[in-house]
C-alpha cells in the first residue's frame, strides 16, 4: 500500500493454503484508528483498492478480509492490516512553497522598505542660504569644477518609490503619456472630473505643485500629453477642460513648438488667421498677440458652451529664448519671464499652468525661481536643495539636470546682486527723478550705486588673438581688444571664387585652430540686439593698413549699413576716411559713392560695393553723424536718437532686413559704439515692451566688448535720452512723435539718382534670407549635460559671477 496524490491504493496476491475457489476481498480504512469512522470500499474479487479524497496529516488503519466458500460454509479471514500516515511528501511540499511565497513577500517588502530609506538616506544634510552670503555660497559650490553643485544634484531621488503611479500605468492612460517615465504621482494627480464617462477621462498628465507657501500654487504639466501631435480635439480638450475646471487663468509654455527639428508640442491655441479654434465643448478664441525677443503674450477667451456658454479670460505666455540644448546664458531673462507672468496674475485665479515638452525640466526650473524668489523677498534666506527635493516629491525628474539646478542659483543671485532695474514707460520720470535725487552730504545717488553695481567683466573672456605680434599694429587701442569668443573672423581672400559667398553663417569661433588658419584678424566684434543676436559689428574705425579688411567684413558679412561715429577732425582725414568720393578699390572691393546727402545732424552716402571678381554689386548706406565733436558725449542726446530712428526708418525692420548686422564704429570702436548701441536697444524696447532696462543692456554690452558704457556719464547719458524721447504731458508720458524732416541737401547730379535705383532693386531681393541665430542648449525631456561653468573675476565696480552654461 502506497499513499499518494491524496489517495491510498491497497493490492495484494491470493493468500496461500487457502480453501475454496469462490472468493471476495473486502477493505475497510479507518482515519486515527476509530472504527466508527471507518471508510468501506466495494467488494471485489481481486485484490485493488483506491481511496480517494483523503485528509491531509491522517493516520489510516487499513484492512483487508477474504471472505471464501468452503462446501456451505462462508468464512471470513482477516488478510492484512496496515498503518499509514497520508500525505506525508505533500504536507512537506505545501509547507516548503509556502515558505518561498512568504519569503518572497517578505523580501518585497523589505526591499521597498530599503527602497524608503535609501531615498531618504541619501539626501544630504545642505543648509538654507542667506541672501548677504550668497554670492560666497555660489563661488564655493561652483569651485572645483562644481564638485558641490553635482554632489547635491545627484543625491536628489529621480523618483520617490513611496509614491504609486496606479493611474497613469492603466492601459486607458499609457497612450497619453509622452516618456514612459514620466508619470504624475497618484496623490496630487490633477483630476479632471467633466469626463464622457469612458475609462480614463479623468486622466491627464499633470500634477499640482506647491509653491513657497501657497499650496497647489502651480500646475506642472507635460507637453505632448496635454497636446497630442495628432492635434486630437479629445486630447487637447482635456487640457482645456483641466484649464477650466481650475479656473486658470495663465499658461507659462516655457518651450517652442518645434526645436532642432523636433516637434516638442503641438499648437493648442488659434493662429491669428484662424482666430477661434473649438475643441468639444471649449471655444479658444485668440483676441490679441504681442511678439516680444524672448516671450509672446496671446489673449485668448475660453468658452464652455455646456455653462450657459461662460466666457473666461486667459492669458498665454509663451517663453521663446530657452535654447535647444542648454539653458538659456542670460538668467535676468528668466527673471524677466517671472515678472511678466505676476502681471496678470490675480487673487481669484486659480493654478498657474506651466508646461514644457515633458513637464519636468524647464517646468521645473521655472517653478524653482519663482517659489525661491518669494523665500528670498520673504525671509532673506533660500533652501533651493530643499524647495528642490520637495519638488521631486510632487513630480518626478523636476529640474532634471544639473544645469538647471545651477541656474535656479543664478537667478537668484542675479537678483540678488543687481535688484530689479525694469522701468516702466509710465514711471520713467518719476524713478528717474528718484535715481537722480541727491541726498545729504557726500552720499551717492541711486544712479550712481545703480551704475556701481555693473560688473566691468575684466578679462573674463580671452583675446588671445588681438595681441599677436602680427596683430597688434592693426589695433588703435591696446586697451579695446575684442575678446577671442566674439570677434568678426575674416576669411582670406584666396579662398572668394566666383561661384560661391563666404559663408558667413557658419559657427565662429576662434578658438578653433583650423578657423584660425584660414581667418585673418580685424578689431570687430559682434555685439547682440534687441530683436536678435548679432545685430551689430561694432569696430575701431580702420586704420590705413587695414582699410581693405574692414570693407572685405562689410562684404563678407552682407552689412547693408554702415554708422560712422568718429569725427575726421579728430585726427588726419588720410587716416580715418575709408572711401573716395568717386570710386576706389580697397583691397578685394570696389568701393563707389553713387550720391550724397547732406542734413545738419547726419551725412548719408549710398554706396555701391563689389568684389573685383564678380560683377554684381551690392548697395550699402553709410550714416556719419556730425554732432559728435572730440567730447566724450553728443552735443544734445535728441540729436542721436532722431539720427538713430533715421536710420532705422532707412534700414527697414523687416525680418529679412534685420538679418544683416549694422557696423557702428569709432576711434576705438567701444566709447561712442557702446552708447549707440544701447541707445538703439534701449529704444526698441520701449517701442516693444513700453518699458527700459538700461543697468541690463549695460551689462550685457560690457560683456560682449571692452571699453562699453565705461563712465557715469556714458551711463546716465542714456536715461537723459529716454527722457527726451519720452517727454511728459499732463502728468502722464507721452508717446513719442515721428522725427522732423530732415532738410537734404543733394551734392550729387539729379541724373545719378535713377541709377542708384536701378542698382538697388536686384539687391534687395538677394538680401532676403532668413536670420541666422546661435543656439546651445540642453535637450531636456531625454538626457543633458552641463556644459562647463566658467565664474567670472570680480568686478572692480561691483561683484559679479556669470556662468557659461
Amino acid at each position: 500500500s502506497t499513499p499518494e496524490n491524496n489517495e491510498i491504493k491497497v493490492t495484494c496476491g491470493p493468500p496461500e493454503n487457502l480453501r475454496g475457489i469462490h472468493r471476495t476481498y473486502h477493505a475497510r480504512l479507518y482515519p486515527n484508528g476509530y472504527p466508527q469512522e471507518f471508510i468501506k470500499a466495494n467488494p471485489k474479487e481481486k485484490c485493488d483498492f483506491v481511496f480517494k479524497d483523503l485528509s491531509y496529516s491522517t493516520t489510516y488503519i487499513v484492512e483487508v478480509c477474504i471472505i471464501h466458500i468452503s462446501g456451505d460454509t462462508k468464512l471470513s479471514h482477516l488478510y492484512s492490516s496496515s498503518v499509514f500516515k497520508y500525505n506525508d511528501k505533500a504536507l512537506i511540499g505545501f509547507l516548503v512553497f509556502l515558505i518561498i511565497v512568504t519569503s518572497v513577500a517578505l523580501l518585497i517588502v523589505i526591499y521597498k522598505i530599503y527602497i524608503l530609506r535609501h531615498d531618504e538616506e541619501n539626501l544630504l544634510p545642505v543648509e538654507p542660504i542667506a541672501a548677504e552670503v550668497l554670492l560666497e555660497a555660489y563661488k564655493r559650490k561652483l569651485a572645483d569644477e562644481g564638485r558641490l553643485f553635482l554632489a547635491e544634484f545627484q543625491s536628489i531621488p529621480r523618483i520617490f518609490s513611496r509614491y504609486s503611479v496606479k493611474e497613469a500605468k492603466k492601459p486607458c492612460n499609457v497612450p497619453k503619456n509622452r516618456y514612459v517615465d514620466i508619470l504624475p504621482y497618484d496623490y496630487n494627480r490633477v483630476q479632471l472630473t467633466t469626463g464622457n464617462g469612458e475609462a480614463g477621462c479623468d486622466y491627464i498628465n499633470a500634477s499640482f505643485i506647491d509653491g513657497y507657501k501657497e499650496s497647489k500654487k502651480y500646475i506642472a504639466a507635460q507637453g505632448k500629453a496635454v497636446i497630442f501631435i495628432t492635434h486630437s480635439d479629445e486630447t487637447v480638450s482635456d487640457f482645456w477642460r483641466m484649464v477650466w475646471e481650475q479656473q486658470s487663468s495663465i499658461i507659462v509654455m516655457v518651450t517652442r513648438c518645434e526645436e532642432g527639428n523636433r516637434v516638442k508640442c503641438a499648437q493648442y491655441w488659434p493662429s491669428p488667421q484662424r482666430e477661434t479654434e473649438i475643441f468639444e465643448e471649449f471655444i479658444v478664441k485668440l483676441n490679441s498677440e504681442d511678439h516680444c525677443p524672448d516671450y509672446t503674450i496671446r489673449h485668448l477667451s475660453l468658452t464652455n458652451k455646456r455653462d450657459k456658454n461662460s466666457e473666461r479670460e486667459v492669458t498665454h505666455i509663451q517663453f521663446m529664448s530657452w535654447p535647444d540644448h542648454g539653458v538659456p546664458e542670460e538668467p535676468h531673462l528668466l527673471l524677466k519671464l517671472r515678472r511678466r507672468v505676476n502681471a496678470f496674475k490675480n487673487f481669484f485665479s486659480g493654478p498657474i499652468v506651466i508646461h514644457c515638452s515633458a513637464g519636468v525640466g524647464r517646468t521645473g526650473t521655472y517653478i524653482g525661481i519663482d517659489a525661491m524668489m518669494e523665500g528670498l523677498e520673504a525671509e532673506g534666506r533660500v533652501d533651493i536643495y530643499g524647495y528642490v527635493v520637495r519638488l521631486r516629491r510632487q513630480r518626478c525628474l523636476m529640474v532634471q539636470v544639473e544645469a538647471q539646478y545651477i541656474l535656479i542659483h543664478q537667478a537668484l543671485l542675479e537678483h540678488n546682486q543687481f535688484g530689479e532695474t525694469e522701468i516702466t514707460l509710465p514711471e520713467l520720470h518719476s524713478t528717474l527723478s528718484t535715481l537722480k535725487e541727491k541726498s545729504s552730504g557726500n552720499e551717492p545717488t541711486l544712479m550712481e550705486d545703480e551704475f556701481d553695481r555693473l560688473p566691468s567683466y575684466k578679462n573674463w573672456r580671452t583675446f588671445n588673438t588681438g595681441i599677436t605680434e602680427d596683430n597688434k599694429k592693426k589695433n588703435r587701442s591696446s586697451s579695446v581688444i575684442p575678446y577671442d569668443y566674439n570677434r568678426v573672423l575674416l576669411k582670406l581672400d584666396e579662398g572668394h571664387s566666383r561661384e560661391s559667398d563666404p559663408d558667413e553663417d557658419e559657427e565662429e569661433d576662434s578658438s578653433d585652430e583650423e578657423e584660425e588658419e584660414s581667418t585673418k584678424y580685424i578689431n570687430a566684434s559682434h555685439i547682440n540686439g534687441y530683436w536678435g543676436p548679432r545685430a551689430f559689428i561694432a569696430a575701431q574705425t580702420p586704420l590705413p593698413d587695414t582699410m581693405a579688411d574692414f570693407w572685405s567684413m562689410v562684404y563678407q558679412k552682407k552689412a547693408a549699413t554702415i554708422v560712422m561715429l568718429s569725427d575726421c577732425s579728430e585726427e588726419d582725414k588720410s587716416d580715418s576716411v575709408y572711401w573716395d568720393k568717386d570710386k576706389k578699390t580697397f583691397g578685394e572691393i570696389e568701393v563707389e559713392v553713387a550720391s550724397t546727402d547732406t542734413s545738419p545732424t547726419l551725412i548719408t552716402r549710398n554706396m555701391l560695393i563689389r568684389h573685383v571678381k564678380r560683377k554684381e554689386s551690392r548697395p550699402v548706406k553709410h550714416f556719419e553723424f556730425l554732432k559728435w565733436s572730440s567730447a566724450e558725449l553728443p552735443e544734445k542726446p535728441q540729436d542721436l536718437t532722431d539720427v538713430i530712428k533715421d536710420i532705422k526708418q532707412s534700414c527697414g525692420s523687416s525680418k529679412s532686413q534685420r538679418s544683416t548686422p549694422v557696423v557702428v564704429h569709432c576711434n576705438d570702436g567701444s566709447s561712442r559704439s557702446g552708447i549707440f548701441c544701447a541707445l538703439w536697444n534701449v529704444l526698441d524696447s520701449a517701442d516693444s515692451e513700453k518699458l527700459v532696462d538700461v543697468f541690463q543692456v549695460a551689462k550685457t554690452l560690457r560683456k560682449e566688448r571692452q571699453g562699453m558704457l565705461s563712465s557715469l556719464e556714458q551711463y546716465q547719458f542714456l536715461y537723459d535720452a529716454l527722457e527726451g524721447v519720452f517727454p511728459v504731458q499732463n502728468g502722464e508720458v507721452k508717446a513719442p512723435q515721428a522725427s522732423a524732416a530732415i532738410e537734404i541737401v543733394n551734392e550729387t547730379k539729379a541724373a545719378e539718382q535713377p541709377t542708384e535705383k536701378k542698382e538697388e532693386q536686384p539687391a534687395e531681393k538677394k538680401e532676403e534670407q532668413p536670420a541666422s541665430t546661435t543656439s546651445n542648449e540642453e535637450a531636456e525631456e531625454v538626457s543633458s549635460t552641463p556644459t562647463e561653468t566658467t565664474p567670472l573675476e570680480g568686478a572692480s565696480n561691483g561683484p559679479t559671477v556669470t556662468v557659461e552654461v
